[in-house]
């Protein structure tokens, strides 16, 4: 599963959060956050599932769909 990192940094701006705002909102570790954010790190489901709520999204909208 591959992430869209534009996506989840559009989608953190609009919910004004900082990365440390959202490594407190996932409880995951700031390490971890910075990786995805960085695409160094393809994170778990759960991981997905954690900024998808962290960010008030839908999982659907950060998930890169294959065409």
């Amino acid at each position: 599963m591959e992430l869209d990192l534009h996506k989840i940094k559009i989608a953190q701006a609009k919910a004004c959060l900082s990365v440390n705002e959202l490594v407190e909102k996932t409880g995951l570790g700031r390490a971890t956050v910075s990786k995805i954010l960085n695409g160094v790190n393809n994170p778990s489901i759960k991981t997905v599932g954690l900024l998808a709520k962290a960010l008030n999204i839908d999982v659907s909208e950060i998930i890169k769909v294959e065409k």
